[in-house]
């Protein structure tokens, strides 16, 4: 490294709260207005930190987030020419990273929303393109009408690449058209009244939608263009995106050595339901326009992405779990052995929460060279009234690998959009953004 350790952390706890707090940033940042992802990571908080990482490492920097959602943390990647990977479990999650980490000019998304609204416009039949358990429940008759129009027009296209853009603009319109409360991640339906008297048009909605999405992706490419970072119609280093479960395994053969992410909660009543956020749209999108390497049959239930996430899955023997992971954080063992029968058993997702990513952490470490850093921004929640500390459970999980913390810094969540309704914990507050450093 070309400096010293101290100087390093001295760089990292020089940055402005205001820069940590997102107060700096724009919304229209590294196309981060296309699909309003859950509680997606701020690009104006991660970029400070990326940049003096990348100088310790002498900008040769090869990045992974292997919880990668709305991909903020690979485009900003991007922005400073490094190789990047990400991975995830959600499909929608894969199709919006697909997008955002793709060259698009301009001119061919233009022609492209042209063509689809002139195939919109001319078609006059009303059949119902797509059918799932409760859509009526989900959707009015003349949206559904719509968006299956939009459907269909966006099928016409003969680029794989053009119709995963605008399948991205159609999983938003979905998401603003649709009878689902917009103000929780959880599925749950408008009121009737409420839905009877809201003017909306999927047409309509979904246009506007594609021309910011056009003007923000474009955007993007020219600060990469400007930056010489696009040659010959492509980015000049490695972007790639996969399906994955983090749980069972990294799935590249490549190395890094800049981990930067934010671990998912899964179907977690304290935290994002990922998975539920995105059924609704992901019944919309076929499956082999995303990847048909897709193991999981993420249409079964309206949480089956969920429950495969990270804590997500019914592990009957609760007390193994227990025993192995209470071994490596004596704070999760304390946090847990306070509570009666019944309290418990309401916080046992925390525990096999704690256990996969754990696991997780070792998958990740196996691809991780040595002098790498690992960039971890994780919060504290509120269980059956208690704290649960993530902060220092996830110390202590480095620890017993032999990983101690390099350094932290401390955020107030100001515009990280999280669930805005939730009777089982408080709204998170802050952020912890803990930095290891893998010496072996």
């Amino acid at each position: 490294m070309n400096k010293n350790i101290k100087n390093i952390k001295n760089n990292i706890k020089a940055i402005s709260s205001e820069t940590l707090n997102g107060q700096n940033y724009s919304r229209n940042d590294f196309a981060r207005s296309i699909l309003n992802y859950p509680a997606m990571m701020v690009p104006s908080v991660q970029e400070p930190i990326i940049e003096k990482l990348a100088e310790a490492l002498n900008d040769k920097v090869s990045l992974i987030d292997p919880f990668m959602g709305a991909s903020n943390t690979l485009v900003t990647g991007m922005k400073y020419g490094m190789d990047v990977f990400g991975q995830d479990i959600n499909p929608l999650s894969i199709l919006l990273s697909q997008v955002k980490t793709s060259f698009y000019l301009s001119e061919e998304l233009i022609d492209a929303e042209r063509r689809i609204t002139s195939s919109i416009n001319s078609d006059i039949f009303e059949t119902i393109e797509i059918s799932f358990i409760n859509i009526d429940k989900w959707f009015t008759r003349n949206t559904q009408i719509e968006l299956s129009k939009i459907h269909r027009a966006i099928r016409r296209e003969k680029s794989l690449k053009i119709r995963k853009f605008f399948w991205v603009a159609l999983a938003e319109t979905i998401r603003l058209t649709s009878n689902d409360r917009t103000s929780t991640f959880k599925m749950h339906m408008r009121p009737i009244e409420e839905i009877n008297s809201r003017q909306i048009s999927a047409l309509k909605t979904f246009s506007s939608v594609s021309q910011k999405n056009i003007k923000n992706i474009g955007d993007y490419i020219s600060v990469l263009i400007q930056k010489g970072y696009i040659k010959n119609g492509k980015y000049i280093k490695n972007a790639d995106v996969v399906w994955g479960d983090t749980n069972s395994g990294i799935k590249t053969r490549k190395t890094f050595n800049l981990l930067v992410t934010s671990p998912p909660y899964g179907d977690n009543q304290t935290t994002v339901t990922y998975g539920q956020f995105s059924y609704l749209p992901l019944q919309w999108i076929p499956f082999e326009d995303i990847d048909k390497t897709i193991e999981l049959d993420y249409l079964k239930t309206t949480q089956e992405i969920d429950s495969k996430s990270l804590g997500g899955q019914i592990k009957t023997n609760i007390k193994e779990i227990e025993d192995n992971v209470f071994e490596k954080s004596k704070t999760l063992k304390e946090f847990i052995i306070q509570f009666n029968y019944e309290e418990r058993k309401k916080a046992e997702k925390v525990t096999r929460f704690i256990y996969e990513l754990n696991n997780s952490i070792d998958k990740m470490l196996l691809r991780m060279r040595k002098d790498s850093f690992l960039a971890w921004t994780i919060g504290n929640r509120n269980v059956n009234k208690h704290i649960v500390r993530n902060d220092l459970i996830l110390n202590e999980l480095f620890e017993s690998k032999g990983i101690e913390l390099f350094t932290g810094l401390e955020r107030d969540i100001l515009s990280k959009r999280m669930p805005g309704r939730n009777n089982f914990s408080n709204m998170m507050s802050k952020e912890k953004i803990l930095i290891y450093k893998k010496t072996n």
